[in-house]
């Protein structure tokens, strides 16, 4: 059975590992989890299913899915050629893992 302590500041540190960052990391994050039109195929099906499945109906949200693929397909195709150009987004909140670790190569830990 483990001991604990009563106080949390007389805890002492053992080093398992050292401690120094990886050259790489790993790929695994990398899929977003949300999935592009999710939302305005859902109203499309759902006008559908009101309307008896009349297009005629439905031409709005019909419109509104068609700009977002267009949108995504855009976008997705940009991050593609970026990707195959090397070049990594400036100004970016989140690094993909393929430009992380290209950054780790550039300026590799001492």
């Amino acid at each position: 059975m483990r001991r604990y302590t009563k106080n949390p500041l007389e805890v002492k540190f053992e080093e398992l590992l050292p401690l120094k960052l990886k050259d790489k990391v790993s790929g695994k994050g990398d899929r977003s989890k949300e999935r592009a039109c999710v939302h305005e195929i859902s109203v499309m099906f759902a006008c559908f299913k009101k309307n008896e499945f009349d297009q005629a109906r439905c031409s709005d949200e019909i419109t509104k899915f068609q700009a977002c693929a267009t949108k995504n397909y855009a976008d997705k195709f940009k991050r593609k050629q970026d990707r195959r150009e090397g070049n990594i987004s400036v100004g970016k909140d989140n690094l993909t893992p393929r430009e992380i670790n290209h950054l780790l190569k550039k300026y590799p830990n001492p």
